[in-house]
């Protein structure tokens, strides 16, 4: 699977920053989501047909913050994140285009089970996860990736539903560490067993390059200096 890890992407003090504003008693806007953190699972029909039948144990209530979206939603905490968000965009020495940003707090719900397979986007994209803090509750990558080629926008939500998965890596949450990968890769995040929560921020980006090949290049010519 395309994959890259980054750990240490902040400075110490820069971490410590946005985690106590994620997670202190501040004020920060946390929304509330009944049935899944992940995905939004109303409104999705076709034919009269649940596209998301997702089992309970699949199910977990928590709490969103969206800082950007596409359409020019923009939270107003958006900025204490710039730092992050242009450290991400200069790992690659190419244009990115970040065109999602959501956090994701989950609660420890004493189900030790990954949450609903998905895809963030049907567009062509990469996604990432930037984590806060270690904790329990692994991200799961599944060897299944949406294809484009495989129909409309309905039949790939269909076969995404239906078909079955099988685990292809598990990543642990750890402080400070960022991933990315191809964003038609099914993946899923799990709740935290051993903690009270668990904090993340999703990143869901495009470019015209690979990144993966740009990543690595930059990489590269930063060891050269």
């Amino acid at each position: 699977m395309d994959f890259i890890r980054v750990k240490e992407t902040l400075p110490k003090a820069h971490l410590f920053r946005l985690h106590d504003l994620v997670t202190g008693m501040n004020g920060f806007p946390w929304y509330f989501l009944s049935e899944d953190v992940a995905i939004d699972t109303t409104g999705y029909k076709f034919g009269g047909q649940e596209l998301l039948e997702i089992p309970d144990r699949e199910k977990a209530c928590g709490f969103t913050h969206l800082l950007l979206d596409q359409g020019g939603i923009e939270s107003p905490y958006l900025p204490y994140f710039y730092g992050l968000l242009d450290t991400v965009k200069s790992m690659f020495g190419v244009p990115v285009e970040v065109f999602r940003l959501r956090l994701a707090l989950q609660l420890n719900n004493g189900i030790d089970h990954h949450n609903a397979p998905h895809t963030d986007s049907e567009e062509d994209h990469y996604a990432g996860l930037f984590y806060f803090h270690d904790s329990s509750g692994e991200t799961v990558f599944f060897n299944q990736f949406d294809d484009p080629a495989d129909g409309t926008i309905e039949e790939r939500w269909m076969k995404g539903r239906k078909q079955k998965y099988t685990v292809a890596h598990r990543e642990k949450p750890e402080a400070n560490k960022f991933i990315f990968f191809n964003g038609h890769q099914y993946h899923s995040s799990s709740n935290p067993i051993t903690n009270p929560w668990r904090v993340v921020l999703n990143f869901n980006f495009k470019s015209s390059h690979d990144l993966f090949t740009a990543y690595k290049t930059n990489y590269i010519k930063e060891l050269e200096y």
